[in-house]
């Protein structure tokens, strides 16, 4: 079928409202600064995020990647997006990342990030598919008709090897600590 169709049968659908499978039907995106958002399953409020994080040797919740969230009783999937800041205080930085629904942890996205002074923009996406039989490590869920939380946790590897988030290191050529504000997008598909 050529694009021209394709994009044609689009137009009609979104013009009579129909739903069609791989649709986007809402982005719910914002900067991490306490803005209220309006989409079609409701109203949501980012975390209001104003300082650095530090890191330690227990999991805690990373600011900025929280939020409680129930899609469009039409999605068949619901995409998490968090980009934030990581920037090295110990030469050798490593740190440890979770990701939870509902505090159960998603164990296929455990990851890490590790380096020589690392200082990074890092961006975590997992995509969270929607029926038949729950899958914990992969976060898939049966139904999802009310709403879910969803989170990021971070801990550092150890006392002499980690960065801190939501900052910097260097700037303009020199040691120079600026706060980095983090984003959070969270889109339903049908």
């Amino acid at each position: 079928m050529s694009e021209i169709r394709v994009n044609n049968l689009k137009n009609i659908a979104q013009e009579n409202h129909l739903i069609y499978p791989g649709m986007t039907l809402e982005t719910l995106s914002s900067v991490c600064d306490g803005t209220i958002k309006n989409v079609k399953s409701g109203s949501y409020t980012f975390q209001n995020v104003t300082a650095q994080q530090g890191t330690s040797s227990v999991y805690t919740d990373i600011t900025g990647s929280t939020m409680s969230y129930m899609p469009p009783a039409e999605a068949t999937s619901v995409s998490y997006r968090f980009q934030f800041s990581s920037y090295w205080i110990s030469a050798h930085a490593i740190n440890n990342y979770k990701f939870f629904i509902d505090n159960v942890e998603v164990l296929w996205a455990r990851h890490n990030r590790s380096s020589y002074y690392l200082e990074d923009r890092n961006s975590f996406e997992w995509v969270i598919n929607i029926g038949g039989s729950s899958i914990i490590n992969t976060g898939k869920q049966s139904s999802w008709a009310s709403p879910k939380t969803l989170k990021m946790q971070v801990r550092h590897y150890g006392g002499s090897n980690y960065n801190n988030l939501h900052g910097t290191t260097y700037w303009d050529g020199g040691a120079a600590n600026h706060f980095s504000m983090p984003v959070l997008t969270i889109t339903a598909i049908a």
